[in-house]
C-alpha cells in the first residue's frame, strides 16, 4: 500500500458503511490518526442491504468519471482486501423518446474512457432468449459493469485502515458533536468523549439527528429525506439459469440483477419511490408488501417470460438518504456553526458504487486540497448548491434512477 507522508493530524469518522470506511482508509493513507465509530457492526446499515450494483452508466460527466474511477478500484481491490467484484455487464434499453439523449450520453461516456457499446436486440437475446423486446429502440451495453460484495468491501476498507493504524469502534452510538476553532469532539451515549482535529459525518439519513442533538438550528439542517427501496430475490427456473448481465428496464421502472447462476434481484427504478418520505423511527422489517411483490414479479415476467416459473427466495429493504438532486452532499458544516465538522451524506442510493471516489474526495477536502487540484471537484457537492440553482443535472428525466 502506498502511504501519503503528511504531518499527523487526527480525524473521527461517524458511520461504518462502505463510504465511511472508504473515508477512514483514504485519511489514514494520508498520515492522519483516524478513529471510525459505527453504532452497529461494519456495513450493518444500508451498505449491507445494498444490491451492490457497480456501473458507469451515468449521464452527468462528473458522476460518470467518479463511477469509472470507482469501478476500477473495485476491479483492482487486492491491495486493500476483497471486494467480491463480479463482471457481468449491464444492458440499458431506451425507447424512441430517449434514444437521442442516450446516444449523446454514450458519446460522453466514451470520451472519458468508459467502455460503452451500442448493441442490437439480437445481441440482448443471446443473453435472454425469451426476451420481450418491446420498446427496445436503442440499446447500450456496458461489458465491464457488474456487482460486488458490499459487506466484504466495507470490511476490507476498515481492516486496511486498521493495519495502517486506525482505530475502529463498533456497537457505540454518537449522540452529539461539539466544535471550536481548533478541534471537534464527539460524545457517545455512555458519555465517553473523543476529540480530534476533524469530524466527518458519514451517517446516512441519521446525519440530521446528530446535528440537531448537537445544537444546529433547524434552518441549517441538510435537505435530506429518507426513502425505502425494496429488493425481491427470486430463484430462476432451469431454463433461465446461467451468468447473465443486469438488465435495466426503464419502461417497467425496474432492474433485474442476475446474481450468480440462479438468483435474480429485482429492484425498483420508479422515481416516485424517491419522492415518498419515510419516517426513520418506523421499522422497515415488514416493508415489502404482497402487492409490491406481485407488481414487480409481473414486470419481470412481462420482460422475461421464463421468470414466470421463478420462486421468491427473500426480500430486503434499505433506507436511502435522498438529496434534492439525487447526489451527495459533501461539505464543511462551518456555516452552521460547526467548525471542523464535515458531512458526506445524501448519497441517494449511489453510496456503495461510488464509495471509492467519495472516500478520496472527502480525504482531499478534509486535508485542505483545493477542489481544482483534486481528481474530482468536491465543491460541486456543496450544501449551498441547491439555493444557488447549481444542482447536479441529469440528461434523463422520468425514466428511473440513472442520473
Amino acid at each position: 500500500m502506498m502511504v501519503y507522508k503528511k504531518s499527523v493530524e487526527s480525524a473521527i469518522i461517524i458511520g461504518g458503511g462502505s463510504t465511511g470506511c472508504s473515508i477512514a482508509y483514504h485519511l489514514v493513507q494520508r498520515g492522519l490518526k483516524v478513529l471510525l465509530i459505527e453504532r452497529g457492526n461494519i456495513a450493518s446499515g444500508n451498505t449491507g442491504k445494498s444490491s451492490a450494483l457497480v456501473r458507469t452508466h451515468y449521464s452527468n460527466k462528473l458522476i460518470a468519471s467518479m463511477a469509472l474511477y470507482s469501478i476500477n478500484q473495485f476491479i483492482n481491490f487486492d491491495s486493500i482486501g476483497y471486494s467480491g467484484f463480479t463482471r457481468t455487464g449491464m444492458v440499458f434499453p431506451f425507447t424512441g423518446d430517449n434514444a437521442e439523449t442516450a446516444r449523446a450520453n454514450c458519446d460522453m461516456l466514451r470520451s472519458i474512457g468508459v467502455a460503452e457499446e451500442e448493441i442490437p436486440v439480437s445481441k440482448v437475446k443471446e443473453f435472454f432468449p425469451d426476451l420481450n423486446s418491446e420498446g427496445f429502440d436503442y440499446i447500450l451495453y456496458e461489458p465491464n459493469s457488474g456487482y460486488a460484495d458490499p459487506v466484504a468491501t466495507a470490511s476490507s476498507y476498515a481492516n486496511a485502515a486498521k493495519l495502517l493504524g486506525a482505530e475502529v469502534i463498533t456497537g457505540k452510538t454518537v449522540v452529539k458533536v461539539e466544535s471550536d476553532h481548533h478541534t471537534a469532539s464527539v460524545y457517545l451515549e455512555n458519555g465517553k468523549k473523543y476529540t480530534a482535529d476533524k469530524v466527518i459525518l458519514a451517517s446516512n439519513i441519521w446525519t440530521n439527528g446528530i446535528l440537531q442533538s448537537s445544537g444546529v438550528e433547524n434552518s441549517m439542517m441538510l435537505p435530506l429525506h429518507a426513502s425505502v427501496h425494496d429488493i425481491i430475490y427470486i430463484r430462476r427456473p432451469d431454463n433461465c439459469r446461467g451468468l447473465k448481465p443486469t438488465l435495466w428496464d426503464p419502461q417497467q421502472s425496474a432492474y433485474y440483477k442476475m446474481e450468480g447462476e440462479t438468483l435474480t434481484a429485482i429492484g425498483s427504478l420508479d422515481p416516485e419511490i424517491d419522492r415518498e418520505p419515510f419516517d426513520i423511527g418506523q421499522s422497515i422489517e415488514n416493508h415489502v408488501t404482497e402487492s409490491y411483490i406481485e407488481k414487480y414479479l409481473n414486470n419481470i415476467t412481462e420482460r422475461l417470460p421464463c421468470a414466470g416459473d421463478a420462486s421468491v427466495v427473500s426480500t430486503i429493504s434499505g433506507i436511502y438518504d435522498m438529496s434534492p438532486d439525487g447526489q451527495a452532499i459533501i461539505d464543511s458544516m462551518e456555516g452552521a456553526g460547526m467548525e471542523n465538522v464535515y458531512v458526506c451524506a445524501g448519497l441517494s442510493g449511489h453510496g456503495f458504487k461510488l464509495s471509492p471516489a467519495y472516500g478520496m474526495m472527502v480525504a482531499d477536502m478534509v486535508t485542505g486540497k483545493e477542489p481544482g487540484d483534486s481528481l474530482f471537484d468536491w465543491s460541486k457537492f456543496s450544501i449551498n448548491r441547491f439555493s444557488k440553482g447549481d444542482s447536479i443535472k441529469s440528461m434523463y428525466s422520468g425514466i428511473g434512477t440513472i442520473y
